[in-house]
């Protein structure tokens, strides 16, 4: 494993009632750039509202001949919407149900079908609603149907019809989705939800396969979201979903909640603004990305950068460090590329350059290393390193807690904290607070947890803390308001 310091260069603990995920939270200042834009769907009379861009480098120096790693603070700001048409915006709502053996467990179908339920008494007349459940192969249900009071009782009673058995097979019930869409013309925000509490075993398993299933969804204009009950479905190939899919993932142990997340899902639906968006990076020589929030990186033949960044709900901050690695030969100015951000809006796409300025740096000669020293944002440094570093030091954690092995698992906390020391001394920045130890002796705490015990009780307490540390990774890396 490479060490921390190359590898990736608040005090949160995962809820394990579940919480929605998406990402926001403007946690710093900058230049900000007005995306022009078409009106989109219910934006009002007069001149339609604009996207904003905020965009800054953690330091405008950079030391001739060195390996240098700079992150580049994104924020996404999103206009609001009037509330009274957002009540009123209709939506598509497709529930994509797991009906697996393992949904006989813990009450789980019970739960999920009382959750389901529950949305179902939330639409509006002028909603649509389509039901997919899959085992060993998907079932439809019903294709979208108007949400009216006779509909609705009828779709009740199809959820309360379902019965568990069999394996999991995921991607025939993004294929079923696909198939409604296909038959589709909807006009209206599309959600796409999928609940699972198991392992993609039946038809297709790869991940990278069934991703492209969800980004096919999104490319119809559905966001995918996805949801895992309990302890034993792979958190990481949700996630995946759900970010090629432009929504975001949640997970409850305890399923008494799972409700209230539903019911949060089809309210932000009411809330889209954008159904999709990316940013595009072309890249000077010499330059690479090595994160961007934990969000799908894209690496195109022309050598240039796709990065999924998800939807983008009304009124809202959307907030990211890309990671960049480069070394510089020459002194002078140097410009690290152009980038552009991308969206969706009622299947009209939009753009927006970055400035220039933005990602303009200089490359000094060695003995000018103090200049770059004090080029040094201790805003975006500070939260590059304390909340994106530390999520992605999570998501490290989280596999080998999954793969049970503690000893790497100690290591990369070690690691961590050795390397925030040295990019606190190297940058002058007080990065080591008290906050971040106490969330470190946290993290490691867990980790002894999890490994004591009786060995069945290890695998359910390795479980939980994987999960739960794995959410709080996105969190930390994608905070939102």
């Amino acid at each position: 494993m490479q060490t921390l310091t190359s590898h990736i260069t608040k005090r949160l603990h995962g809820n394990r009632t579940g919480l929605l995920l998406f990402a926001g939270l403007s946690l710093a200042t900058g230049l900000f750039l007005t995306v022009s834009q078409g009106a989109a769907r219910h934006s009002g009379p007069g001149e339609p509202a604009k996207v904003q861009v905020a965009a800054k480098l953690s330091q405008h120096k950079i030391v001739q001949g060195e390996e240098q790693t700079l992150y580049l603070d994104i924020v996404v700001k999103v206009p609001g919407m009037d509330k009274i048409v957002m009540q009123q915006r209709a939506t598509d709502m497709i529930v994509i149900l797991d009906r697996s053996g393992s949904m006989s467990s813990a009450e789980k179908m019970p739960y999920a079908k009382a959750a389901v339920q529950d949305i179902l008494s939330r639409l509006h007349d002028g909603d649509r609603f389509a039901l997919i459940s899959f085992a060993n192969r998907a079932i439809v249900h019903t294709p979208l149907l108007m949400a009216g009071a006779v509909q609705r009782a009828r779709l009740s009673s199809m959820v309360a019809g379902i019965r568990p058995a069999g394996g999991t097979n995921i991607g025939d019930g993004l294929q079923a989705a696909l198939g409604i869409l296909n038959d589709s013309d909807s006009g209206t925000s599309i959600k796409v939800l999928l609940l699972s509490d198991g392992q993609a075993n039946q038809g297709i398993t790869q991940p990278a396969a069934l991703a492209q299933l969800a980004a096919r969804l999104n490319r119809h204009g559905a966001v995918v979201s996805t949801i895992g009950m309990g302890l034993d479905f792979n958190e990481t190939l949700l996630t995946t979903l759900a970010d090629h899919g432009m929504g975001h993932y949640a997970y409850l142990e305890d399923l008494a909640g799972l409700w209230q997340v539903l019911a949060g899902d089809l309210q932000k639906s009411r809330r889209l603004y954008a159904s999709s968006s990316s940013l595009h990076i072309d890249l000077a020589s010499g330059v690479q990305v090595l994160d961007a929030g934990g969000y799908p990186v894209t690496r195109n033949a022309d050598g240039s950068i796709d990065i999924a960044t998800g939807q983008l709900l009304a009124d809202t901050d959307k907030h990211f460090i890309v990671t960049l690695r480069m070394t510089a030969a020459m002194p002078g100015s140097l410009h690290l590329g152009n980038s552009r951000l991308l969206y969706q809006v009622q299947g009209n796409h939009y753009q927006q350059p970055l400035s220039r300025e933005a990602l303009q740096i200089s490359v000094v000669a060695p003995e000018r290393r103090e200049e770059a020293v004090a080029s040094i944002d201790h805003g975006v440094y500070q939260t590059s390193w304390l909340k994106n570093n530390l999520g992605r030091m999570q998501r490290q954690l989280s596999k080998w807690l999954r793969e049970g092995k503690k000893d790497q698992a100690e290591k990369t906390i070690r690691e961590y904290r050795e390397a925030v020391s040295a990019a606190s001394a190297a940058g002058n920045a007080p990065l080591p607070t008290a906050a971040v130890e106490e969330r470190l002796d946290a993290l490691e705490s867990q980790v002894q947890e999890a490994f004591s015990g009786k060995t069945m009780a290890q695998e359910v307490k390795r479980k939980r803390a994987a999960k739960s540390i794995h959410y709080g990774a996105i969190v930390e890396q994608r905070a939102s308001q």
